[in-house]
């Protein structure tokens, strides 16, 4: 298994020399065909205006000015794509969210970035990453802040027997098969136990995977700081984990490991659910 189609949107309001930059190095080292998608809706789609003529004009202007920055965005991927690298370009004047997750089936991996600094969280021009990773059906990698390459030479899997976390390994295989060092992270929450997940390591090193176990005491505050936390120290270039093996209003009230690696991790994050 490899990664042979890479999906990635393009928020209108962030700065695209970075994140370029990234995708197009990770999709060179597969050797990965790379869909890049941005799309958004006319703020004023949900605005009320004093009358429907208004209301049309003041809509054709945002869409004039997402179209208009939408050729900005393509014309600076195109001049800055390797010659080797097939890139497909689409735009649309449509929900972000919903537009992922209908081209998804055109990809093994999809790529969402953090907001930039002072970039709104807004749901008509950018994605909503929780409801991409529920609905996609496709590993979710979300590049640290800081948009660096991904070496993966040490890779840190947050390990509970679950479907979500057996289905985020089998999607990881290709980044894991590369790494250096995996280590398989279990959390040993209050008053439980927890044995090395050895079915887990052998079926990894069938494929090749140089793989080993530890077992961490959770943290006071949460699963997901602890995650970061042994990650951190370890200098892990990437996270592995299963999403949302809790309801998303569960942890979104009660708090989650999966919300804590989407608002707090530094480091590049692969999910799946």
């Amino acid at each position: 298994m490899t990664f042979k189609s890479i999906l990635v949107h393009f928020d209108i309001d962030a700065c695209p020399q970075k994140r370029a930059e990234f995708v197009l190095e990770l999709a060179n080292g597969f050797g990965a065909e790379l869909q890049c998608v941005s799309s958004a809706q006319p703020l004023s789609l949900f605005a009320a205006a004093r009358s429907a003529e208004l209301t049309v004009n003041i809509m054709r202007r945002d869409v004039a000015a997402i179209e208009a920055r939408q050729r900005d965005l393509h014309e600076h991927i195109m001049q800055h794509r390797p010659f080797r690298n097939h890139v497909e370009w689409r735009a649309e004047v449509a929900d972000p969210t919903t537009t992922i997750i209908e081209r998804a089936c055109c990809a093994d991996l999809i790529v969402l970035f953090r907001l930039d600094k002072g970039q709104a969280d807004d749901r008509q021009r950018t994605a909503d990453q929780g409801a991409v990773l529920l609905a996609a059906g496709r590993p979710l990698l979300i590049p640290s802040p800081t948009m660096e390459g991904l070496k993966a030479h040490t890779i840190v899997v947050a390990w509970k027997d679950t479907r979500e976390t057996r289905r985020a390994v089998a999607d990881a295989l290709p980044l894991l098969r590369q790494a250096q060092d995996v280590v398989l992270l279990t959390v040993l929450e209050a008053d439980g136990n927890a044995d090395p997940p050895r079915d887990a390591m052998h079926n990894l090193q069938r494929h090749n995977v140089k793989v080993r176990s530890i077992v961490e005491p959770m943290q006071p505050a949460s699963i997901g700081e602890t995650i970061v936390d042994v990650a951190t120290k370890i200098e892990a270039d990437l996270i592995v984990a299963g999403g949302y093996g809790h309801s998303r209003f569960r942890e979104w009230i009660l708090g989650g490991a999966t919300q804590h690696l989407l608002q707090h991790c530094p480091l590049h994050l692969l999910l799946s659910n």
